[in-house]
């Protein structure tokens, strides 16, 4: 799904918006104040790592070995 997170440069509010199309980026207004001032942010995402792998997401544990083991669990 398209969904950006904003700020808005007039009242500070952080809002995200659904733009399938940069028109719809360009056309956002803040959803508190109805200001177009705004600005795209950086988002974090998460995603699936691999094909098959169980179901793995990026940053979080699928398993096998680490340097220096897995912290007492094997």
């Amino acid at each position: 799904m398209p969904i950006y997170e904003f700020v808005c440069k007039d009242c500070r509010h952080i809002f995200e918006n659904l733009c399938f199309t940069e028109q719809d980026v360009k056309q956002t207004r803040c959803k508190r104040c109805g200001s177009k001032n705004v600005s795209k942010l950086v988002s974090t995402f998460s995603s699936r790592v691999g094909a098959g792998s169980g179901g793995s997401f990026s940053g979080g544990f699928s398993g096998g070995s680490t340097c220096g083991g897995l912290g007492g669990f094997s």
